[in-house]
């Protein structure tokens, strides 16, 4: 039960630094649909699969 609360608690930690990087990083006079793609492209390169490895791991501690 603790690992549930502490994975949902880092989930929610990253999407709030996340949310804080893209609300200061925000430039309205100089919007580029890549560099806007290029800022977020990490996103799917690198937290899904880890998102992915963490519910798998939730799921193996949960079931053993």
């Amino acid at each position: 039960m603790y690992l549930t609360i502490g994975l949902a608690l880092l989930v929610c930690l990253i999407a709030l630094v996340f949310t804080i990087m893209v609300g200061l990083g925000k430039d309205t006079s100089e919007y580029s649909q890549k560099k806007s793609w290029s800022m977020v492209s990490w996103i799917y390169i690198i937290l899904l699969p880890l998102a992915f490895l963490g519910l798998g791991l939730l799921y193996y501690f949960i079931t053993r």
